[in-house]
């Protein structure tokens, strides 16, 4: 199972990590924001205000060093979102465009529409990983397993797993 810590832990690089944990300090709404701000302090044993002061590279280390805590993996789920919405929405959309999903700008648009099979996903990684880097297509594809349901999972992380082992 990709679990957001695990797609952060082992499918990341430690700047990627970085990275991606920074978009959901960039992106994420003040209210998300908030919360992990507290969730922070009391773990670490900062000031809410400390926190708030921080740059976001400086807020997503610390997130990062939550990793393995089970009460920040929402958070990291966030981040994984955050930073695809906003900085892998290309990528997003081409993958959606090879699957046939209506989508604009990377986000899919319609509520019923046909789930990529794991065979389809195989054939758009050989499609666009000349396009794209390898790296962030593994976690795009852990990522929409993970975010999008049951069925998403059944197309996506076998492929994760065959382009990971």
């Amino acid at each position: 199972m990709w679990t957001a810590r695990r797609i952060l832990k082992e499918l990341a690089d430690a700047d990627q990590r970085r990275t991606i944990l920074a978009h959901f300090w960039k992106h994420a709404d003040a209210h998300e924001r908030l919360v992990v701000q507290m969730h922070l302090a009391k773990a670490l044993h900062f000031r809410e205000e400390t926190i708030r002061k921080m740059p976001p590279e400086k807020k997503a280390e610390l997130l990062a060093s939550r990793i393995g805590v089970p009460e920040f993996d929402q958070f990291l789920e966030m981040a994984l979102m955050q930073y695809h919405t906003h900085t892998k929405n290309e990528m997003m959309g081409a993958f959606l465009d090879r699957w046939g999903i209506p989508h604009q700008n990377g986000s899919i648009e319609a509520d019923q529409y046909k789930r990529p099979t794991a065979d389809e996903v195989r054939d758009a990684v050989k499609a666009l990983e000349g396009q794209y880097d390898r790296t962030d297509i593994r976690i795009y594809l852990a990522t929409a397993g993970l975010l999008m349901a049951e069925d998403w999972r059944e197309g996506t992380w076998p492929v994760v797993d065959e382009m990971v082992f």
